[in-house]
């Protein structure tokens, strides 16, 4: 599906006379590896999560009450930073960068969709390390058109542990592409890898 929407893509830019370099571009970051290299700075409503993992300390009972009430309210906020690692499959001497105007992303979590959201901020991807602040609403992952709260179960579970999250957790994102004849959306969710070793706090 992905190889169809990059050749589809690169027709319609074609077509429009786009410019040779805009175009390499695009198509050089649609066929990118992405990888997590970090998550810093984590905050649910104000709750400081990134404390919380490096005291090895857990939510109290109110603290998921909490969160979980407003997840299923539709009130959930998330912000931090990501270290995104974009890796090009062709090493170039010319600089390139990827305008994206709206990211949606889903997080499971042993296999099971459990949250999902959209960042509507424009990010600018450059190859190399790319550290990326957001802010994003949360919500639960469905099935069909019913609330799944699998995923959140075990991801809740998960925290109350205090354990390494970092090889049950899989982050996926779908990224909508500005171009000269407007915004592209990918049409499935790319898998962001996790590095061996990587020091991404999850």
């Amino acid at each position: 599906m992905n190889r169809i929407w990059n050749v589809g893509l690169l027709m319609i830019l074609a077509l429009v006379g786009l410019s040779c370099k805009q175009a390499q571009d695009i198509k050089a970051f649609t066929e990118a590896k992405y990888s997590l290299q970090g998550v810093s700075e984590i905050k649910l409503n104000g709750i400081d999560v990134e404390e919380r993992i490096q005291e090895r300390r857990g939510f109290s009972n109110e603290e998921r009450d909490s969160l979980l009430a407003a997840v299923t309210s539709n009130s959930l906020q998330v912000s931090s930073t990501l270290a995104l690692h974009v890796a090009l499959q062709e090493e170039t001497a010319e600089e390139r960068n990827l305008t994206i105007t709206e990211l949606k992303w889903l997080l499971e979590v042993d296999g099971e969709e459990a949250l999902t959201g959209t960042i509507q901020k424009t990010l600018v991807l450059q190859e190399g390390l790319n550290m990326l602040p957001i802010q994003t609403p949360v919500g639960l992952a469905t099935d069909g058109e019913v609330p799944s709260y699998t995923g959140l179960s075990r991801l809740i579970t998960l925290l109350g542990q205090r354990s390494d999250m970092r090889q049950r957790v899989t982050l996926k994102i779908k990224p909508t592409i500005k171009t000269p004849v407007g915004d592209i959306e990918s049409p499935t969710f790319i898998t962001v890898s996790k590095p061996a070793g990587a020091v991404a706090q999850l």
